[in-house]
């Protein structure tokens, strides 16, 4: 049961992160924030945006995989390429969207890819079909 539950909390925050994924979480931290500290520049919302967004899908993602599989190894490797795209890829990410398309909404071909790879929980949804395999060929094997 309380795999399911953390199942099911985990879907529903992955679907509710994209429902409202226009929702500025710059803003609602203005709200909290002091004035001096206020987030208001576009490129730092834009940052502040997308990476509170990864946090949220990767988070989603490591519960829902904790759900699925209940074994430390899968969610040490969950973090492992959570630390990855938190710390390599989504600031040369950044470096390369604001330079070259500033913090608009919509991007290139090319930079929306990225976007969906790394902001996305794509590389974890990759992670939990990977998982799987490996679990499935070593039953087949055993």
């Amino acid at each position: 049961m309380k795999r399911l539950t953390g199942m099911v909390t985990a879907i529903l925050i992955l679907l509710l992160v994209y429902v409202f994924q226009k929702v500025s979480y710059a803003g609602l931290a203005n709200v909290v924030l002091p004035e001096s500290l206020s987030i208001s520049h576009p490129y730092k919302v834009f940052i502040f945006n997308r990476t509170i967004r990864l946090i949220i899908n990767d988070g989603a993602c490591m519960l829902l995989i904790w759900s699925l599989f209940g074994q430390m190894k899968y969610l040490r490797a969950a973090f492992v390429v959570f630390l990855i795209e938190l710390l390599i890829m989504l600031p040369i990410y950044f470096i390369i969207k604001l330079n070259l398309e500033g913090a608009s909404e919509i991007s290139s071909p090319l930079l929306s890819q990225i976007h969906r790879i790394i902001v996305n929980p794509l590389l974890m949804i990759i992670l939990i079909v990977g998982f799987y395999y490996q679990k499935i060929t070593a039953d087949i094997r055993a």
